[in-house]
């Protein structure tokens, strides 16, 4: 191992060992922050999601659709309010995300054999419950029209006359069949977590060095390759570190919980590792390009921050603007999203995959190329040494 590298490493180390904020950014606040994520999302699909019915009508018909309101998986009638306004109350007051409104003569119009409507409500301030709730009414409501259509026709015309729908959908889900939001989410939140804190641990540890105006005494004496060397030591201890936080954020989802991995689990660590290299090529750009610690983290808390929603692993971009578009192509995430996504849910081939740790790669070595040699040149600098 070169000199250099290895110097640096232990020097890393030994400054970690004797700062105590610098070493709970890479140890104990990723677990809280990792943990806190898991047992939010550990109960996996959103079961009861409360909602409020609001019956004019009073009729059989009525009592019904909310008997099996309540009654399906994912809802809950937290409250039966005798008009909208107090429908309303509950909504704005977060104890339900939706309303379900039976109008008077319902009943009546439905034994003419009219078409009646039961109107839904729903706060969109909350899409994810709020939707997931009124795709759950929407089919508590068309399995019962459908029941009441085929009682009807069996009254009118005979049990006999009753025919099947000429065209139904059978719908098939491909990929998480359970529509877990723990495992959609999770595997997707946890790497999100990491790169962004990586990101601000790197930055911080190459910025720290011209804050303190030792980047001279750890950088001067060394020609090039070696001060390369040097920076690379430095940041060795974070990138195993967060390695092994990628270990157990994998094995926490496909061991302890017992997600199945459809593709490779060395294919996804290694786009860990490609991921880590890309933000460290960032960092180095930033830092290389401001000299300047506060700066450089700035940049960095946006660069990396805003990773997880411009990604399009849970908001698509193909309608987005071209801006949007764009900024997700100049994230090492969005490549790293796609990667955990064809590995771990979907089961594609490896070559597919090996396309997003080559993009992750192009991010490493730009910045590199970029940020590393005026990085390496302000050690013999002392004009800018020091600036926050």
């Amino acid at each position: 191992m070169p000199t250099a590298l290895l110097e640096s490493m232990k020097r890393e180390l030994d400054f970690l060992r004797r700062n105590f904020w610098d070493l709970s950014l890479v140890t104990w606040i990723p677990f809280i922050l990792l943990a806190a994520v898991a047992v939010q999302m550990s109960a996996g699909v959103m079961r009861d999601l409360p909602i409020v019915v609001v019956d004019r009508d009073g009729s059989g018909f009525a009592r019904e659709l909310i008997r099996r309101l309540d009654a399906a998986s994912g809802l809950s009638v937290a409250e039966q309010a005798p008009d909208m306004q107090a429908a309303e109350r509950a909504v704005r007051s977060r104890r339900a995300y939706a309303v379900v409104l039976v109008e008077r003569g319902t009943a009546e119009e439905i034994q003419k054999g009219s078409t009646a409507e039961v109107v839904a409500f729903y706060n969109a301030s909350y899409s994810t419950p709020s939707g997931a709730a009124l795709r759950e009414i929407g089919a508590v409501v068309q399995a019962y029209a459908a029941q009441l259509a085929t009682t009807q026709t069996a009254v009118v015309l005979g049990p006999g006359k009753i025919r099947r729908p000429p065209l139904a959908v059978r719908t098939t889900i491909l990929f998480n069949p359970q529509g877990s939001y723990e495992f959609q989410l999770v595997a997707l939140v946890h790497p999100a977590i990491l790169h962004l804190i990586f990101m601000v641990a790197i930055t911080s540890a190459l910025g720290r060095e011209l804050r303190d105006g030792t980047i001279g005494s750890w950088l001067e004496r060394w020609p090039r390759r070696d001060a390369i060397y040097a920076v690379a030591g430095k940041l060795l201890p974070y990138f195993c570190i967060f390695m092994g936080w990628a270990v157990l954020a994998t094995g926490y989802l496909a061991g302890f919980r017992g997600w199945p991995v459809a593709g490779s689990i060395a294919l996804i660590l290694l786009g860990y590792a490609t991921m880590y290299l890309a933000y460290i090529g960032a960092a180095l750009l930033f830092v290389g390009i401001t000299l300047t610690m506060g700066t450089a983290l700035s940049a960095a808390g946006l660069y990396a921050g805003a990773s997880f929603a411009f990604a399009g692993a849970i908001f698509p971009l193909e309608s987005a603007s071209t801006f949007a578009r764009l900024w997700s192509a100049l994230l090492p995430y969005s490549a790293f999203a796609k990667l955990l996504a064809e590995q771990w849910m979907m089961g594609a081939p490896a070559t597919d995959s090996v396309r997003q740790i080559l993009v992750m790669l192009i991010f490493l070595l730009v910045g590199a190329a970029i940020g590393l040699p005026p990085y390496i040149r302000a050690a013999r600098r002392p004009e800018i040494w020091g600036r926050r």
